[in-house]
């Protein structure tokens, strides 16, 4: 009988994707801890890529639900928001198209996100690593007033 290895502990605070846990609002008064992976397969995917940002030399996917997320080169994990060549690269796999699908690859552990039409789009872990879901304020509690109303004398 061959003694059994327990599994590897995994960091506090992480997921089993090695991603730090995120609050997502889910309703107006509960949260839930996602990692960035799962929140952008549970609330972003498949909104259409608005715009493609650029925010000093960092370089971001901006879907039509808020959400930014960076897109750091597969070889160095930088974002090159700088370089024209890879701003359009990604301008031309992603821009007005519908993110499908976000997964971890397997062998290189990167992020791929993968379109309407198939397309996809290679980036490096890091922008999971750097992803956070926007501030979303709670919903408003609205007064109703309803107020007092004398109705006019009627003349008798």
């Amino acid at each position: 009988m061959t003694p059994r290895n327990p599994p590897a502990p995994k960091p506090i605070g992480t997921c089993e994707h090695g991603l730090r846990w995120l609050r997502a609002m889910a309703e107006a008064d509960a949260s839930e801890r996602l990692c960035a992976l799962e929140y952008l397969n549970g609330f972003v995917a498949p909104r259409r890529v608005e715009q493609v940002t650029r925010r000093g030399s960092q370089l971001y996917l901006v879907f039509d639900s808020g959400e930014k997320l960076e897109c750091c080169c597969e070889t160095c994990g930088e974002s090159h928001g700088d370089d024209p060549s890879f701003t359009d690269d990604i301008k031309d796999v992603a821009l007005g198209r519908r993110a499908l699908r976000f997964r971890l690859d397997p062998e290189s552990g990167h992020l791929v996100v993968w379109f309407a039409r198939g397309d996809h789009l290679h980036l490096h872990r890091n922008a999971l690593l750097r992803f956070h879901p926007p501030r979303r304020t709670r919903p408003r509690r609205t007064r109703a007033v309803r107020p007092s109303h004398t109705p006019p004398l009627q003349n008798a």
